[in-house]
């Protein structure tokens, strides 16, 4: 691939690194620190309940408090204050107080009358047939669908071997972010005034006005900064339309930002999944057939994921015959939604476990079987033939697998032990991911100063590793500036950016990139003209490059950029994203060309079990992503470090535990709801792999990476099964459970 001037480089530091480290990044909780309110939330005794009748005078009288909202307010229609109450732990009032623990203490002054109803916490009791309604649908618990292929009873016909095994559940857990769920709200007027931690504050605004009736352009929202997303706060939720209500109501400033218990137990999860997955296949490995059926526990508000569950079985591996089905199952636990990577990861974990037991089966190793089955990069994507504008996932697993040294590693499971007496284990896991794909386009504005230099408002909220540093880099590169000459202004903030959508989906980088690049060549254009004008020569004999605009044929004939924009009118650039098409040829593929831009990620990890006690230390462990091009190097490692930090968590720690017998979550808390510390996780084993396909829909050929670098989390159940030579088909692998397999508890 091309080498550039400024992207990829690894001395472009972040942005707003500075703030974050200096501690003046501003989140919601700041705004206001004398003036405004604080909230606590009253929880659900029950699992499933009808409120009968609720009194909050008692509470209203306490010294401090200002406002008490319930389901009787006419909240608009949201996840919020119902009247039926489908999992332990749901809001059923509000109060807002001049202190927060003045607000806790009157939540044991509010009178709430409940009337039981039937519950069940576990989805393998809410599909049984005679399971009580969890209040989610009124037709049942369960929601089937399906996505057929070719014919896949003649695809099993043809197969040599047929394996089938049923695989989960997997964890169910919330996302801990270290700045939990909240928003600060004002009004000025007939003005509302936002500040929260999301990605989202296009959403935010969008779903206010729908709430409240108002016109957009009366609806300020800003988020410059998140204590972390992880999935989370994509929708701004309950506590901004609180916040804005009560703050409407009273005339102060309102914060919402949740408590940890009220985080764990009122705002959305992970859902638990498992699949039953049967394979036909050829005695070459070749696969013939695949008939599965993932389920997926979408919790106390029926909210609809499971239908991504097949993703990565269906997009990873050649199969001509197959069928996809999929079953949504509502239960009375805390709401599941959308984690970091949704569906893939659970659905992946899936997947991986039956391949590995297939491979043994026809006595491959894991990695030969995954090799001989995973679509090629010159392949269409199976379901809609569209051509992939990049796909490395091959070169992802084998780039991890060879700096893991996997092939020389490998053996039969159980065989071998080290020095110190414990089990040796090697496992591998790679996939075609749902996301980092373009979206909808959305619009930039790249304004030019008078000494030449590019301020950036973006509508990207800070998250993560600083898309915005990502785009700097971009913008600096199209117009031929250094990095340090592109700097982010305002961000975040709705009114005075152009609509960015939201940092999901892995899409901030390739979708905003799209459009920042079209920007950058708007203000590029102008720059150029102007200089054709004031230098005398045609356009189309100039360049831009090192801060100057010169004759390509003849260098000392130049200006510097600074000289062309401080010799007119401002220049300022405009510019919007595309479409998923190819913008190249690709393959014999033409550009315009509809096209699939998704990203591909593979994980190896070498681990060590005890066999006395079942714990797991992890040796070694790669994590490798196709980036399709980097264009901010550092930003792009931190993502994967910080990926290879969740799939420690979702294999061997998060768990949210819910009391079968009463609804209950027993593990509300960071004591107990165990989130890996560096204590728990040697750094110095992480490696972060990043793959290069140059893909020909995304800007410069990049595409986005943030949530693939979590999905690959099955290998480590392949290396604990490596080791011991028994299965721990559930997550996360306790030491119980290994002990379990192994006969030992």
């Amino acid at each position: 691939m091309a080498d550039f001037a400024v992207i990829g480089k690894q001395g472009n530091l972040d942005k707003q690194g500075k703030m974050i480290v200096t501690g003046r990044l501003d989140y919601c909780a700041d705004i206001f620190p004398d003036k405004k309110l604080f909230t606590r939330i009253l929880t659900s005794p029950h699992p499933h309940a009808r409120i009968v009748s609720i009194d909050t005078s008692k509470a209203m009288q306490l010294e401090g408090v200002k406002g008490v909202l319930t389901y009787e307010d006419g909240f608009p229609a949201t996840n919020f204050l119902f009247q039926e109450l489908t999992w332990w732990g749901q809001e059923v009032a509000i109060v807002a107080a001049t202190d927060p623990n003045i607000a806790e203490d009157a939540l044991d002054l509010i009178e709430v009358e409940y009337e039981p109803l039937p519950f069940v916490v576990h989805p393998d009791d809410a599909m049984k047939p005679d399971a009580p309604l969890v209040g989610c649908w009124p037709d049942g618990n369960v929601h089937t669908g399906e996505f057929l292929r070719g014919d896949f009873e003649a695809g099993f016909e043809d197969a040599d071997v047929t394996f089938e095994d049923t695989v989960g559940w997997t964890n169910y857990f919330q996302q801990s972010n270290i700045e939990p769920r909240g928003a600060t709200v004002w009004w000025l007027c007939d003005d509302i005034y936002v500040q929260i931690p999301s990605p989202n504050v296009w959403m935010a605004r969008m779903l206010l006005s729908m709430y409240l009736g108002m016109s957009m352009h009366k609806i300020h929202v800003v988020s410059h900064g998140s204590g972390a997303i992880l999935g989370d706060k994509i929708m701004p939720g309950q506590g901004i339309l609180a916040a804005a209500m009560l703050s409407k109501k009273l005339g102060q400033p309102v914060c919402t930002q949740n408590t940890r218990r009220e985080y764990f137990l009122t705002t959305q999860h992970q859902h638990r999944a498992k699949a039953t997955i049967k394979i036909g296949v050829k005695n070459d490995g070749t696969i013939t057939a695949i008939d599965s059926t993932f389920y997926g526990d979408d919790a106390g508000l029926g909210s609809a994921w499971a239908a991504d569950l097949p993703f990565a079985i269906r997009h990873t591996l050649r199969c001509p015959d197959a069928r996809f089905k999929y079953a949504e199952i509502a239960t009375n636990s805390p709401w599941a939604y959308i984690y970091r990577s949704v569906s893939n990861p659970p659905g992946d974990f899936c997947m991986e476990l039956v391949l590995d037991q297939v491979a043994e089966e026809l006595g491959m190793t894991p990695l030969a079987f995954r090799l001989k089955n995973y679509v090629r990069p010159d392949e269409v994507q199976q379901d809609n033939g569209k051509p992939y504008a990049s796909n490395a996932v091959i070169e992802c697993l084998n780039t991890v697998a060879d700096k893991i040294g996997y092939t020389s590693k490998w053996h039969e499971p159980g065989t071998k032990t080290l020095a110190d007496g414990r089990l040796h284990g090697i496992g591998i896991a790679g996939s075609v991911e749902s996301h980092g794909t373009m979206s909808s386009p959305v619009g930039a504005i790249v304004n030019m100063t008078k000494d030449g230099k590019c301020l950036l408002d973006t509508g990207i909220t800070r998250v993560g590793c600083g898309t915005n540093s990502a785009l700097c880099a971009i913008v600096a590169e199209t117009i031929g500036l250094s990095y340090e000459d592109v700097m982010t202004g305002e961000w975040g903030n709705t009114d005075i950016s152009a609509e960015a959508q939201a940092q999901w989906g892995s899409m901030g980088t390739i979708n905003n990139g799209a459009a920042h690049l079209s920007a950058a060549k708007d203000a590029r254009d102008q720059i150029l003209e102007r200089a054709a004008t004031l230098l005398g020569v045609p356009v189309g004999d100039l360049a831009v490059g090192g801060g100057m605009v010169f004759v390509e044929a003849d260098d000392s004939i130049s200006m510097t950029i600074a000289q062309v924009v401080n010799s007119g009118s401002p220049i300022i650039g405009r510019g919007y994203g595309w479409p998923s098409v190819l913008q190249r040829e690709h393959l014999g593929w033409p550009a315009g060309t509809s096209c699939e831009t998704r990203c591909q990620c593979a994980t190896a990890v070498e681990v060590a079990v005890d066999p006395e006690t079942g714990e797991v230390e992890v040796l070694d462990i790669i994590d490798c992503v196709d980036a399709g091009r980097v264009i901010s190097y550092n930003g792009a490692r931190k993502q994967v470090y910080a990926g290879i930090i969740s799939q420690y968590a979702e294999a061997l720690y998060w768990d949210q535990i819910v009391d079968p017998t009463t609804g209950a979550t027993l593990n509300p808390n960071f004591l107990d709801h165990k989130f890996p510390t560096p204590l728990d996780t040697n750094q110095d084993r992480y490696q972060a792999e990043l793959v290069e396909s140059d893909d020909a829909c995304g800007p410069y050929g990049a595409k986005g990476i943030g949530e693939p670098v979590i999905t690959s989390f099955g290998c480590f159940a392949s290396a604990i099964y490596n080791a011991t030579g028994k299965w721990v088909k559930e997550v996360p692998a306790y030491p119980w459970r290994i002990l379990k397999t192994m006969g030992k508890a």
